[in-house]
């Protein structure tokens, strides 16, 4: 009897020690398991415009075997990138050594709003990163700007109108054409005084081009007609061309450069235009969120430190002591719109961001190669890779004008499946008649566009 006893504690033993076991290990660790290409998309969205997955420090220390030192301590990891204030109070003496080494040069990390499983996910990123980011942040790519080019532009003075010249020129051209008549005459004039002839009377410039044109009519009658036709081709175009500001880059009080900071620091639109998913609006980012790097950023590879300065002279920021300076007037940067509908358009971000899903280069062009902001041309947009530009819908207007944006919800194709609004409005079609045979209508070529769903509908735009 006692055997047996023993022989089943000894079993229930084993099978809780297998239990025990098996919980253990269907824990996994953090840093491995997760979703490695949504890791990365959360990687972009939250943490690259200050870190590097490689040993590079920009606006904080890179990544690189960031596994190896916090393994064991899973949830203080957690801890610490929701809360950094809370982990270091913990006293870990791990974190109190980051805070030592890192907060007095890069300021405190500000806590980002994600999950224990978007942690695992990015922490799968950063541990097997794909071979496209295996390099990222070593070495500005061929495709990105190089620091010539980037000071060729921060260089480079604004552009004035080639017209404006040839007014100018004109001008000058016209008023030696007087003079030259002037001189000539009195130059006749002295000639025949000194011979005797009569001198010729003054005669007024209307009067002598009468005479002249007279003279040559036929010549002047092709050149008039072509003059005509000419002003006439020019200011039908001008006319078409109102509110047409293709390629139009405004300067700024502050050099900004979308080239270094989306291409070279691979930093999301996204992370400074954050309401662009959840609003009508993209929004302008505060000098707060460009604290978050230039705390630890205070010097740029191109200008140096007196555009970095000007951030920290609105915010009312001290970098030789990296503290804010008590009772300091903050004002905000003023930005230059490139941007700008007529006031009788709507136009809502986040209608096409989040439900229509559309990549920001098919509308704002190639920015990664942009220093300032600018507007981009039609060709501009059409010249993107299509593998970069995910959906790329190539167009024939001007950016900005209404043929552009009807062009564009002719050409787009509607998911019904990627939406709980579309589903829905699906559901209702196939309760009436009407309905079904809308449906069919809308389906005959297999394909549903913005413009069959009513993106063609003036209310949709103008109200």
């Amino acid at each position: 009897m006692m055997r047996f006893s023993e022989r089943i504690y000894k079993q229930i033993l084993v099978a809780l020690t297998l239990v025990f076991s098996m919980a253990l290990t269907s824990r996994a660790s953090i840093h491995e398991g997760g979703d490695a290409a949504k890791g990365e998309q959360l990687f972009k969205a939250n943490c690259a415009s200050c870190h590097k997955i490689t040993n590079e420090v920009v606006a904080a220390p890179g990544l690189a075997g960031v596994s190896d030192r916090w393994a064991g301590k899973d949830a203080l990891l957690v801890k610490w990138v929701q809360n950094p204030q809370a982990a270091a109070a913990t006293g870990d003496a791990y974190i109190k050594g980051l805070v030592a080494t890192n907060v007095p040069l890069f300021g405190w990390m500000a806590g980002q709003a994600v999950t224990e499983a978007d942690i695992k996910d990015i922490m799968t990123y950063i541990k097997t990163p794909p071979a496209s980011a295996a390099g990222a942040g070593a070495a500005p790519t061929n495709e990105c700007q190089t620091l010539e080019e980037l000071k060729a532009d921060a260089e480079k003075n604004e552009e004035h109108d080639g017209f404006i010249w040839f007014i100018i020129i004109g001008v000058i051209l016209a008023i030696i054409g007087v003079s030259a008549a002037n001189i000539n005459r009195s130059l006749k004039n002295a000639i025949n005084e000194r011979e005797g002839l009569p001198v010729e009377p003054e005669v007024g410039y209307w009067i002598t081009a009468k005479s002249w044109m007279w003279k040559n009519r036929v010549f002047v009658a092709v050149i008039s007609l072509f003059l005509f036709c000419y002003v006439g081709v020019v200011g039908y175009s001008a006319l078409m061309n109102i509110g047409v500001y293709e390629g139009y880059t405004p300067t700024q009080d502050v050099w900004f450069s979308h080239s270094i900071h989306v291409c070279q620091n691979e930093i999301d639109c996204q992370y400074c235009h954050s309401s662009a998913a959840n609003s009508k609006h993209a929004g302008i980012p505060s000098v707060n969120v460009c604290m978050n790097c230039h705390k630890g950023i205070k010097e740029g590879k191109i200008t140096g430190t007196s555009q970095i300065n000007k951030i920290y002279a609105a915010i009312g920021f001290d970098p030789a002591k990296g503290t804010y300076i008590e009772g300091a007037e903050q004002k905000p940067l003023v930005w230059n719109k490139v941007h700008n509908l007529p006031d009788h358009v709507y136009f809502n971000h986040s209608q096409h961001v989040t439900v229509g899903k559309i990549d920001c280069k098919q509308c704002h062009g190639p920015v990664d190669k942009y220093t300032v902001g600018h507007q981009a041309t039609i060709d501009e947009i059409n010249a993107q890779d299509p593998a970069a530009v995910p959906g790329l819908i190539k167009l024939t207007k001007p950016t900005l004008t209404m043929g552009w944006c009807l062009e564009c919800h002719n050409k787009s194709q509607v998911d019904l499946t990627s939406s709980a609004y579309y589903e829905e409005m699906h559901k209702r079609f196939e309760t009436s008649e009407v309905g079904l045979r809308t449906i069919r209508d809308i389906m005959e070529d297999g394909e549903v566009t913005v413009r069959e769903m009513g993106g063609w509908e003036c209310g949709k735009c103008h109200y």
